[in-house]
């Protein structure tokens, strides 16, 4: 599955094509090319418990806060994003960005894009792109080892999310779906992030 991979969320005007995907690479890292409308914020404070991101400006311009540094960064350009340091960047300016993002390793990070993109293709988000309560609970539980958000404070997240998610999962709402997807697709995510798994005995997760 090495063809390129485009994926765009209506609501928040950003555009993601892929430059290698996780089949390509066994699972060792994905990268992909994104486009940011003017005034961007993707996607907010959060951090990476099991992931390293690197992310290169190709054109306009991006501010990033990681950990207590903050700075603004341009053409040429890298910022390293340090798996368990808190981080969040956004365009400025009057022109668009485009950046070069990698992650190491891939994990299920092309699965939670598409998953975030469908939804808000559906009208199933809010105005930022945001899923709905349950659906995202559903979400925010099952890629806890993608991404972790600040807000709510993760001590709350981690005794509320699991209760509802169980409530979501019972009103089927799931973490992914096929439809937003190409066939097997799913399939090749999940056993390349399984198998960057030791810590859960290189399992696949399970939804």
């Amino acid at each position: 599955m090495d063809e390129e991979r485009s994926i765009t969320n209506p609501v928040t005007g950003e555009r993601y094509v892929s430059v290698a995907r996780s089949s390509d690479t066994g699972g060792e890292y994905v990268e992909g090319r994104g486009f940011l409308p003017v005034g961007a914020r993707p996607p907010g404070m959060h951090r990476h418990a099991r992931q390293d991101e690197l992310v290169t400006v190709v054109r306009g311009q991006i501010r990033a806060r990681v950990g207590n540094d903050e700075r603004e960064y341009g053409p040429g350009e890298s910022l390293l994003l340090p798996r368990g340091v808190w981080h969040d960047f956004w365009v400025v300016g009057d022109t668009a960005a485009e950046v070069v993002g990698r992650a190491t390793p891939a994990l299920g990070i092309e699965l939670l894009l598409g998953t975030l993109a469908g939804l808000a293709v559906e009208g199933r988000t809010d105005k930022r792109g945001r899923p709905r309560p349950l659906q995202g609970a559903v979400i925010g539980q099952f890629y806890r080892e993608v991404a972790e958000f600040k807000t709510p404070p993760p001590a709350v997240q981690r005794v509320v999310l699991p209760v509802l998610a169980s409530l979501g999962r019972r009103r089927g709402l799931r973490p992914y779906y096929d439809r937003h997807f190409e066939p097997g697709e799913i399939d090749e995510i999940l056993t390349q992030w399984a198998a960057h798994r030791p810590w859960a005995g290189n399992e696949v997760p399970r939804g």
